[in-house]
C-alpha cells in the first residue's frame, strides 16, 4: 500500500487496527516526543549551512552590479532575473547541503522508529491467530508505514520547520519525501518471516520472529540511509544543475 495522501494514511490506519489489532497513534505519547527531539538538536554548523548559501548567493548578487558591464535596461533584467537566478541557485544549495548534514539525524529518527516499532509488534494481540495467510507477509511493512506515516512524521515535521532557518519548510518537505521512500525500499524479508510463522502457533515465538526481522533491518540501515540520501538529493542536484546553466548563460548575455 503506498501512502501519497492524509486520506491513505488514514485507511492505512484503520488496516492495522482491523487487521493487527494495534493502534499505531498511542506511540506518540510524550516520551516518544521528547525522543524525536532529543535526535533534532541540530548542531551549529547545520544553522550555519542553512544560512551560509543563502547569504553568498545574495552577496554575489549585489556585486553582480558593480562587476558586470550593465548598461540602460540591463539593470533592470539583471535586478529580477538575477535575483531570482542566483537566490534559487542559493536555496537549492541550502537544502543539499543541509540534507548531507542531517543524514546522520535521519538515520538515527529512522532507527528510533524501527525501536518503537519493536515495541507495537510485543502489542499484536494473538500475533499469529490475528494475521492470515494472505496479510501474513505484509504485517512489516504495513507496520512500518504506520509508525512513520502516524507517528513519526507528524512528530517531526514541525520541529525541523521550527528549527531550521529560512529554509526548515523545504527540508521538513523533503523529510516527509525521505522517510516515505524509507517505508517503500526497507525489505523486512517477508518470505522468510512467513515460512518461520508458518512452523509456530506459540504468540511468543511468533513475536520473536517479527522483533528479530526489525533487528535484521536496522543493522542494514546505514547502507539503506546512504542510498535513500542519494535519491532524495537527486531532483535538487539535478535542478540546481539546470538553473545554474541558466544562470551562466543570462551573465554571459547581459555582460
Amino acid at each position: 500500500m503506498k501512502i501519497k495522501t492524509a486520506k491513505d494514511v488514514e485507511l492505512l490506519d484503520q488496516k492495522i487496527k482491523d487487521e493487527l489489532g494495534i493502534d499505531v497513534c498511542k506511540y506518540g505519547n510524550e516520551e516518544v516526543v521528547e525522543n524525536f527531539i532529543d535526535l533534532l538538536i541540530f548542531p551549529s554548523y547545520v544553522i550555519q549551512w542553512a544560512i551560509r548559501p543563502v547569504l553568498i548567493a545574495f552577496l554575489v548578487y549585489i556585486l553582480g552590479f558593480f562587476l558586470l558591464d550593465l548598461v540602460h535596461v540591463e539593470y533592470v533584467l539583471y535586478g529580477i532575473t538575477g535575483l531570482v537566478l542566483i537566490m534559487v541557485c542559493g536555496v537549492l544549495s541550502a537544502v543539499l547541503f543541509v540534507l548531507y548534514k542531517m543524514r546522520q539525524d535521519m538515520g538515527s529518527i529512522v532507527k528510533y522508529s524501527l525501536e518503537v516499532m519493536k515495541s507495537s509488534v510485543s502489542d499484536i494481540k494473538q500475533v499469529n491467530s490475528q494475521t492470515s495467510k494472505e496479510n501474513r507477509k505484509d504485517v512489516m511493512g504495513m507496520l512500518f508505514k504506520g509508525i512513520v506515516h502516524i507517528v513519526t512524521i507528524p512528530m517531526v515535521s514541525p520541529v525541523i520547520s521550527n528549527k531550521v532557518p529560512l529554509i526548515g519548510w523545504l527540508i521538513s518537505r523533503v523529510f516527509r519525501w525521505f522517510m516515505t521512500i524509507v517505508t517503500n525500499k526497507v525489505n523486512f524479508d517477508e518470505e522468510k518471516i512467513a515460512k518461520e510463522l508458518a512452523d509456530t502457533n506459540e504468540p511468543s515465538k511468533a513475536i520473536a520472529i517479527y522483533t528479530n526481522s526489525i533487528t535484521r533491518v536496522m543493522k542494514g540501515m546505514d547502507k539503506m540511509i546512504n542510498i535513500v540520501y542519494k535519491i532524495a538529493g537527486f531532483p535538487f542536484k539535478l535542478v540546481l544543475t539546470i538553473v545554474g546553466f541558466v544562470l551562466v548563460v543570462f551573465l554571459w548575455l547581459v555582460n
